[in-house]
């Protein structure tokens, strides 16, 4: 049993029953054990019968179940249900299959199980989900579960919401109507831009407007950002809406892949905190320059609509190359439609989005990203002479600044960079000052002897919820957990001293997490011998290796199936492959059999590839409060 079991109790008299811990505590991504095992995998069985006879039909490799090259095919599209016949096939095919499909079907036996959870626990998944004066959010920036009344969470939703410049509330009336004007505009942007789009794209944006016929809304919901602070007596909350089921989510896929090589090409774009930490060790920097950080308040409801698609538009038609007119026509009108229908659901209350865009719109990230890049297109040239180093993240800025040698002389030119800064259509940003050491994203930047040093930064209210070892998880998500967090952890520091720190640190928390010592000995080996021999490595020879896998990757075959801890094991189905279909005694090995065009097959190794059954974040949900309490209509009624 964990040690570390915890989580924010935001309620004003911290009135959670204290033993939700115990629960709740196991964190969001704890997969209870499902009842019963897997029985029947008529499904499995039937995809892998499918892939592995449209591998040996293509035999390259290369393509996708349509014959396209996968490298240059937007991810776009809706899988091909075609499959290739008999006829089409070699005769060995369905020989190896039909031995497959018996062997694998004799291990899977359906049958009750242990639970994963102690008695207390499978209680407290019962009650605490049934009482509806409660509801867990999640705290912002994966700080762990929250508790909170449901009458403090329709409030505080509603802080958002009644901002009568960002938002319109609107009857299930006129919501019905706007949704089905709506999808007229959709399908005639379809049709004025099929040839443009091309046939994917249509057949995609197209399947998303029938899949959401019956429900077109998003789902707002809010995230405490705890890490913030109370103000005045109210914990502040960052506003979400998943649009996965609204009508434009399938348009705005399409933009967001429009859009996003438009944002990379920004000077002040960066991919990650790996990408920042490699520009940031290049840097020379100058005599008495100091990091400083800003970050954008509520950037996406901030921006106010017309003047960001007015600005948006006129960059995209004079500025963006390779693209036709017609082209960057069906861009701008793509995006007008996205961001100009944000119509969903709170509760029994439906809404529009007026101005700004929304957390879990598909291009909002390139869309905020860009539209501020047009003021700094301006902003940077003109501070050249102090602003040494500028790059963004969307509203997190980073930058180091040449102080002025006259120290009023510097406080009156800092303060009017800051004014400079939020010169852009109402957009504000609260700066740091430059100092020795800055916290920005997921690294503390320092400048020790006019040298960049880097280290780990984590916020102070995280929990540390590490997956314990009893949730219902593969191995290798364990495994792959450990490797990827020693890997972080090396390339993002700077000294080794802070590196083995940290890598303590996270034993530490595993430990808590209920892991021991004998099981995470090996992995961190692994993991250290891994990181190791990436970091070894020249940026060409990653380049390269990553290539490597990709290739390889065209010559496995998977089998999907949904994990359960008491089913027979990866081990056991690999060797029921090998022994069936890859390497059968006497007879050729797979790799090296043809298909009927005398292509050879090429498949060398099969995946084990798990889904996951619900965790505890899908059973405490907030997505849809419907019917969870008093209606939200009643708290707008008071």
């Amino acid at each position: 049993m964990p040690t570390n079991l915890s989580f924010h109790d935001l309620t004003p008299n911290k009135s959670i029953p204290p033993q939700a811990k115990y629960l709740l505590g196991l964190g969001a991504k704890f997969i209870p054990t499902p009842p019963k095992t897997n029985g029947r995998i008529t499904k499995s069985i039937s995809r892998f019968t499918r892939d592995l006879k449209l591998k040996v039909f293509y035999a390259c490799g290369d393509l996708d179940d349509t014959g396209q090259d996968q490298e240059d095919r937007s991810k776009l599209y809706l899988k091909s249900k075609w499959t290739p016949n008999d006829s089409q096939l070699p005769d060995w095919v369905n020989g190896r299959l039909d031995r497959f499909t018996t062997a694998i079907s004799k291990i899977f036996k359906r049958r009750t199980v242990t639970s994963n959870l102690l008695p207390l626990q499978q209680e407290l998944l019962q009650s605490l989900p049934a009482n509806d004066s409660y509801l867990y959010p999640l705290a912002d920036k994966g700080l762990g579960p929250c508790g909170v009344l449901t009458e403090q969470y329709i409030e505080d939703a509603l802080i958002h919401l009644c901002n009568e410049e960002i938002y319109e509330q609107l009857t299930e009336e006129e919501a019905i109507l706007a949704t089905d004007v709506l999808r007229t505009e959709i399908k005639d942007w379809l049709e004025e831009y099929k040839s443009i789009i091309g046939e994917d794209a249509y057949k995609y944006i197209n399947n998303h407007l029938k899949e959401n016929f019956d429900s077109p809304y998003g789902q707002f919901y809010i995230m405490y950002k705890i890490h913030k602070g109370l103000k005045d007596g109210r914990w502040p909350t960052r506003p979400v809406c998943s649009d996965v089921s609204s009508l434009p989510h399938g348009l705005g896929k399409w933009v967001t892949e429009e859009l996003t090589p438009i944002q990379k090409n920004q000077p002040s774009y960066f991919q990650d905190s790996f990408e920042l930490k490699k520009i940031l060790d290049a840097l020379e920097l100058p005599p008495n320059t100091l990091p400083f950080t800003a970050d954008a308040e509520s950037m996406y409801t901030n921006i106010k609509t017309d003047p960001a698609l007015a600005n948006l538009s006129e960059y995209i038609r004079e500025n963006v190359r390779g693209k036709t007119d017609l082209e960057k026509s069906a861009l701008i009108d793509g995006l007008n439609l996205v961001l100009r229908n944000n119509i969903f659901r709170f509760g029994d209350t439906y809404w529009r989005q007026i101005s700004g865009t929304a957390m879990g719109t598909p291009p909002a990230p390139p869309y905020a990203t860009i539209f501020y890049a047009l003021h700094e297109k301006e902003l940077v040239p003109r501070w050249r002479r102090h602003v040494f180093f500028y790059k963004r993240f969307i509203d997190d800025v980073i930058g180091f600044w040449t102080a002025h040698e006259d120290p009023v002389q510097n406080d009156t030119l800092w303060k009017a960079y800051q004014a400079d800064m939020n010169k852009w259509h109402g957009l504000k940003w609260v700066c740091t000052k430059p100092s020795n050491s800055v916290d920005f994203m997921d690294l503390t930047i320092s400048v020790v002897n006019g040298r960049i040093e880097t280290k780990l930064f984590e916020k102070p209210m995280n929990l540390y919820l590490y997956l314990p070892p009893h949730s219902s998880h593969p191995r290798g998500v364990f495994t792959g957990l450990i490797s990827g967090q020693i890997l972080r952890v090396r390339r993002l520091c700077t000294h080794k001293t802070d590196a083995d720190s940290s890598i303590r640190d996270f034993l530490d928390r595993l430990l808590a997490r209920g892991h021991t010592r004998e099981s995470l000995q090996p992995m961190f080996a692994n993991a250290e011998a891994n990181a190791t021999s990436f970091l070894e490595r020249s940026q060409d020879e990653r380049k390269q290796l990553k290539i490597q896998k990709q290739n390889d990757s065209n010559k496995q075959l998977f089998f999907h199936l949904q994990f359960h801890p008491n089913d027979p094991t990866s081990r056991e189905i690999q060797s029921i492959w090998r022994d069936t279909i890859a390497e059968p005694e006497g007879e050729t090995p797979l790799c090296d059999l043809e298909n009927l065009e005398e292509q050879r097959v090429g498949i060398n190794k099969l995946v084990v590839a798990y889904s996951r059954p619900m965790n505890l974040g899908n059973r405490f949900s907030v997505r849809d409060i419907h019917g969870r309490g008093k209606p939200v209509s009643h708290y707008l009624a008071k």
